[in-house]
C-alpha cells in the first residue's frame, strides 16, 4: 500500500488570486482545474456550470492518483471539496465505459452515502458535473416509497450512476428477484463516502453483503473517511485491492474547525433556556446586517420539532429538519436553507455531518450531546475557511459535559437577563393550540428518554431525572406532566420513580411510585398511583 500526504503540496497562489482572496480560499491549492486530464464536457461543466478555477488541496492531492485508476483510501474532512474528488473520476469512468457498454440496463458506478441528505446532495452535484454528457443518474434513499425508486431505476435509457444509502439499496436487493444484483455485476467504480460514518450507523453487514455481489478485478474502489477507526479495517480489506493508495489529506496538524471557530458556552437555569435561546438568536440577527444563516441543534427530533413550531409562532424565519419529517420535506428544506440567507434551521443530528450548507454564520447547540457530535455540529459553520461562531447552551445539571470538552477552547459567556416577550407570547399558545400541545408532550417524552440514557455522564440518579423531566414539562408550557404507558416506563427502567402512568381501559391515570403528593404517596393526594408521589397520575421515561 502506497501512502501519500497532502502537506507536501506547494501552497503559494498566483498573485491575481491572492489579491481577491478572502478566508474562504484557505482550502484552495495552486492547481488550476484546467490542468486535469479529463474530457472536454467534464471540464466545461466544472468551469462554466460550476464556476471552478482552482482545485482544493484535497482534490489536488487525490485526483491525479484516482484518475490513474488506482484504488484509494483517502482520509479527508467534510467541507474540503472531497465530493468532487470522487465525482470527477466517477463521471470520467462513466464516459469511458459508456463507449463500451453492452447492456444499457447495467449500472456502471455506485456511490454509497450514510444519510439521505448527503446522498441527495451528491446526486445534485453529479448532475451538474454531467451536464454535457449523456449520463443518467438515480438516487434511492429511505423515506421514499419503493415504487418511486423502481420508476427511477427503470429509466428507459438505463442508469449509469446510482447514489444510495446502504439500507435502501439492501431493501431493493432483497426484493427484486435478483434483477438489481445482475445490473450491478458490471460496476466499474464504487465509492464509499464517509466510510467511518457508514459503519457508525450500523451499515457494516449491508456493505459486506453488497461487496459479495460486485466484481473485483475490473472495479475501482474509493473509500473516503474523516477518521480511520479499527472497524474500517475489515471493510478496507474486502473492498480495496492490496496495492491501493492511502492518501492522508488531514495529517497530524490539521486545521480543524474547532480551532479557528469562536466557541462559547452559556450556562443558565433550566427554566430560562427558551428565553436564552430567543436572546441568542435575536442578538445574532441584530449584529448581522450583511445577512445570517443559523443552525440550532437539539438532542432529539421531537425537541427540534416543538421548538421550531414555537419560534415560528414567535415570528422567527425557522425551518424544521429532523428524522420525523418525510424525505421530501427534508430535501426541500435542505435546498431552501442552502440557497437563501436570513434563515434559521432547527435540527436534530440529521444535519450534523456531511451536508454542506454554505455561509452558516452561527451554530447553537442546546443541551447535552457527545463530544464527536459537538465537533461535527460545530463543523457546519466556519467551513472552507470562512468565519463562524458556535454557542453551547447548557443548564447547571448538564455542566459535567464540559469536562469532556476541556480541550475545545470554550469561553464562558452570558446572555442579557430579563424576559423574552416574543417567545413568551408564543408559549401562551401551547395549552390552547392542539398541535403545539401535542408537540410539547412528545418533546417531554423524548427528553426523558434521551437523558435517561445519559444519567451516568451527568452524575444523576433516576429520581433526580424525574424531577428535571417534570420541570421540563413546565418549561415547554404544559400545565400537567404527560402520562406515559406503563410498558414504556418499565422498559426505561423507571418503574417506581413517580412518573405519571397513562390510564388503562376502565381506570384513571396514576403515579409509578415513590414520592407522594397527589401522585401516590409522599406529597399528598390523589388518585391511582403505585408509589410515593401522589396525585392524579404516575411518571416514567421514554425516548423518541
Amino acid at each position: 500500500m502506497l501512502r501519500l500526504f497532502s502537506r507536501s503540496l506547494p501552497m503559494r497562489r498566483p498573485s491575481f488570486l491572492r489579491k481577491h482572496m478572502s478566508s474562504a480560499y484557505t482550502h484552495v491549492s495552486d492547481m488550476p482545474v484546467t490542468s486535469l486530464a479529463i474530457s472536454k464536457p467534464t471540464m466545461r461543466a466544472l468551469t462554466e456550470v460550476m464556476g471552478y478555477s482552482f482545485l482544493t488541496k484535497v482534490q489536488a492531492t487525490t485526483l491525479p492518483v484516482i484518475l490513474e485508476g488506482k484504488d484509494v483510501l483517502a482520509k479527508s474532512k467534510t467541507g474540503t471539496g472531497k465530493t468532487m474528488a470522487f465525482l470527477i473520476p466517477t463521471i470520467e469512468t462513466l464516459v469511458h465505459t459508456h463507449l463500451h457498454k453492452k447492456q444499457k440496463n447495467n449500472i456502471s458506478a455506485l456511490i454509497l452515502s450514510p444519510s439521505r441528505e448527503l446522498a441527495t446532495q451528491i446526486e445534485v452535484e453529479a448532475k451538474k458535473l454531467s451536464t454535457f454528457h449523456p449520463i443518467h443518474i438515480a438516487c434511492i434513499v429511505g423515506g421514499v416509497p419503493m415504487s418511486k425508486d423502481l420508476h427511477r431505476l427503470h429509466h428507459p435509457d438505463g442508469i449509469d450512476l446510482l447514489v444510495a444509502t446502504p439500507g435502501r439499496l439492501q431493501d431493493h436487493l432483497n426484493s427484486d428477484n435478483g434483477d438489481l444484483v445482475r445490473r450491478l455485476a458490471g460496476i466499474r467504480i464504487l465509492v464509499l463516502d464517509e466510510a467511518d460514518r457508514l459503519l457508525d450507523m450500523g451499515f457494516r453487514r449491508d456493505i459486506e453483503k453488497l461487496l459479495q455481489f460486485l466484481p473485483v478485478s475490473r472495479r475501482q474502489t474509493l473509500l473516503f473517511s474523516a477518521t480511520l477507526p479499527t472497524s474500517l479495517d475489515q471493510i478496507q480489506k474486502l473492498a480495496l485491492k492490496t496495492n491501493h493508495v492511502f492518501i492522508d489529506t488531514v495529517g497530524d496538524d490539521e486545521d480543524q474547525t474547532h480551532v479557528h471557530v469562536k466557541q462559547s458556552v452559556v450556562t443558565c437555569q433550566f427554566k430560562d433556556h427558551i428565553a436564552a435561546l430567543d436572546k441568542l438568536l435575536d442578538a445574532h440577527i441584530q449584529s448581522s446586517p450583511d445577512g445570517y444563516k443559523i443552525i440550532v441543534f437539539f438532542p432529539t427530533a421531537r425537541a427540534a420539532g416543538f421548538m421550531a413550531q414555537l419560534f415560528l409562532h414567535a415570528g422567527y424565519p425557522v425551518l424544521e429538519m429532523h428524522s420525523r419529517k418525510s424525505q421530501s420535506h427534508r430535501t426541500k428544506t435542505a435546498a431552501n436553507f442552502r440557497a437563501r440567507d436570513n434563515q434559521i434551521l432547527f435540527s436534530s443530528d440529521v444535519s450534523a455531518r456531511g451536508v454542506d450548507y454554505p455561509g452558516v454564520t452561527l451554530v447553537i447547540q442546546v443541551g447535552l450531546t457527545e463530544k464527536e457530535q459537538y465537533i461535527h455540529r460545530l463543523g457546519r459553520t466556519g467551513r472552507a475557511g470562512k468565519d463562524g461562531e458556535g454557542v453551547l447552551l447548557l443548564s447547571p445539571f448538564e455542566t459535567p459535559f464540559l469536562n469532556e470538552l476541556n480541550d475545545m477552547q470554550l469561553v464562558e459567556t452570558t446572555v442579557p437577563r430579563g424576559k423574552a416577550p416574543r417567545v413568551e407570547n408564543s408559549m401562551r399558545r401551547v395549552q390552547s393550540n392542539a398541535d403545539l400541545r401535542k408537540a410539547a408532550e412528545q418533546a417531554y417524552q423524548a427528553w426523558l428518554g434521551y437523558y435517561n440514557s445519559n444519567l451516568r455522564r451527568l452524575n444523576m440518579n433516576k429520581e433526580q431525572l424525574v424531577d428535571m423531566a417534570e420541570e421540563y414539562s413546565r418549561i415547554v408550557g404544559l400545565k400537567e406532566v404527560p402520562a406515559l404507558q406503563k410498558s414504556i416506563i418499565s422498559k426505561m427502567g423507571l418503574k417506581g420513580t413517580g412518573l405519571r402512568v397513562a390510564a388503562t381501559s376502565g381506570g384513571g391515570s396514576g403515579h409509578s411510585g415513590g414520592r407522594g403528593g397527589g401522585f401516590s404517596g409522599g406529597r399528598g393526594g390523589g388518585s391511582v398511583n403505585s408509589g410515593a408521589r401522589g396525585g392524579g397520575s404516575s411518571r416514567t421515561h421514554l425516548q423518541s
